[in-house]
């Protein structure tokens, strides 16, 4: 593989192969289940339903304002085909062919993808007492600082000759990437039950297991690109620490797969309820199906999600690159089979030796902190309006996934066996363009995204959809059909 590729490599992969962040249109409702632990554990305590049997929630997300997909390539057709020269075409510079475009923006850009899966999970609640188990996987990956020059290296190739000798500067530039699976109990607790309100407090205990994942940050860094063949690195400042989910001397192998390291992650969450009815008191013996919902006239929450460290420490590398520098000529004769070998070629280059870049092979990573704040608003009509905000934690430090800022307004029509929201977001605060989605839920199944606008137009820089399924059973049902009745209304109260 030529060493000149490997930013194109990775660039194609981020539009070929796409989080949604939050699922606006899923986690906020009062039916949502164990999905309401993706934004606050304390919200077990405002579900409807006092049992829920999770099968599957699904989630794919890609958002960036570096390239789009002309709609006219995205077809059924070309993607079935099984030729990827379906949707390749010329960049308009030499004979390079791409399957996307790039925006002509002076600044820089950014790109975030990621893939959510929850598996079976299971939620109970008895009074004040709620308990839920779960299981997931999650790759996420984030793109930080590409600026305008590196855009059009990546997307045109180093014989882009209006860039060449031109000294171009590098700064505060990140990439993350984080796969790994989970396994987690949450419980919450409602204390001070009063008349008229309820608070609620939460905590999700999860065991986080890596299957693979990087982090680069380059702190600085100056270079021209002189010619196709000649690269001049003048100055670079940089971190890198590498988890191999396979065999580090075959690229993108997945023969074998091997956890890199675990971790234990926290999510906490209080959440307040100002309620609509005076509430009675628990019943002790009272059966759990029996129990009374006290429906609120609003609820604001805050949680902190996904707290903790994880420890790579098998099949990992941690290289350091310390204001150094060097002239790499035939850079496009350059040859390697995987990342590992590759690292080795450069730390000869910039140190003369194979090795002295590497400075550990383990190293520590924060899975996607962040802050999570949000309110509901009941009508009591059936429609509800909440707001939601979610504040990246990446100040802490280290090395981090970066979960990207989001703000939501969601009003939303919701009964028993029947729901539709609206979510409208903004996604990244340098970047304030509004994405309107869909969420509908009939009995056990919810499918949605937060950004139906992608749809519209010709260019596709966003995607975004997610399909949950579960089976709930309702507070205050305790018939032998369940929550469900055949002949019910799904439009009922």
């Amino acid at each position: 593989m030529k060493l000149k590729s490997l930013f194109i490599i990775i660039l194609t992969t981020i539009g070929m192969y796409a989080k949604s962040q939050e699922m606006a249109g899923l986690v906020h409702s009062n039916h949502a289940g164990t999905d309401v632990l993706f934004s606050n554990p304390a919200g077990l305590h405002h579900q409807k339903d006092w049992l829920s049997i999770h099968l599957f929630t699904g989630d794919m997300f890609f958002s960036n304002n570096y390239l789009f997909f002309d709609k006219e390539d995205i077809n059924y057709a070309n993607l079935t085909s099984g030729d990827p020269s379906n949707i390749m075409h010329s960049t308009g510079y030499g004979n390079k062919e791409r399957p996307f475009y790039i925006y002509n923006k002076n600044r820089n850009t950014r790109s975030d993808i990621g893939v959510k899966l929850q598996g079976l999970a299971g939620m109970y609640i008895n009074q004040p007492h709620a308990f839920a188990v779960f299981s997931g996987l999650r790759s996420l990956l984030h793109i930080h600082n590409i600026t305008p020059e590196l855009g059009r290296f990546a997307y045109y190739g180093l014989d882009y000759t209006p860039q060449h000798d031109k000294l171009y500067s590098l700064k505060n530039f990140n990439s993350s990437m984080l796969t790994y699976s989970e396994v987690g109990f949450s419980y919450a607790y409602q204390w001070n039950r009063a008349l008229f309100h309820n608070w609620n407090f939460g905590i999700s205990v999860k065991s986080l297991s890596v299957l693979g994942g990087y982090y680069l940050h380059i702190d600085n860094a100056s270079y021209k690109v002189i010619n196709d063949s000649i690269l001049d690195i003048q100055a670079l400042d940089a971190d890198l620490g590498v988890a191999y989910p396979g065999n580090p001397n075959v690229d993108f192998s997945l023969d074998n797969i091997k956890s890199n390291g675990r971790g234990l992650v926290l999510d906490i969450g209080v959440e307040y309820q100002k309620l609509i009815r005076r509430q009675a008191k628990y019943q002790v013996h009272q059966k759990a199906c029996a129990q009374k919902y006290w429906d609120y006239k609003y609820r604001i929450g805050v949680s902190l999600m996904d707290f903790g460290v994880l420890n790579l420490k098998k099949n990992t590398e941690l290289h350091e690159y310390l204001n150094t520098d060097y002239t790499w000529y035939e850079i496009d004769t350059v040859d390697y089979v995987s990342l590992h070998q590759l690292l080795r070629e450069v730390s000869t280059r910039f140190y003369g030796n194979p090795n002295a870049s590497k400075i550990g092979d383990k190293f520590q990573m924060w899975p996607s902190t962040s802050l999570n704040i949000s309110g509901d608003y009941n009508f009591e009509n059936g429609l509800y309006l909440n707001a939601n905000l979610v504040y990246n934690l990446s100040f802490l430090g280290g090395f981090f996934v970066r979960k990207p800022n989001m703000l939501s307004i969601t009003p939303r029509f919701e009964r028993p066996n029947f729901e539709v929201a609206l979510p409208l977001s903004v996604y990244g605060w340098r970047s304030l363009y509004p994405r309107i989605g869909i969420a509908m839920r009939f009995y056990y199944v919810t499918i949605g995204s937060d950004n139906i606008i992608s749809l519209v137009g010709n260019k596709i820089n966003d995607f975004d959809f997610f399909i949950s399924v579960k089976f709930n059973l309702r507070k205050g049902r305790c018939d032998k059909r369940g929550s469900i009745d055949p002949c019910d209304d799904p439009f009922s109260i």
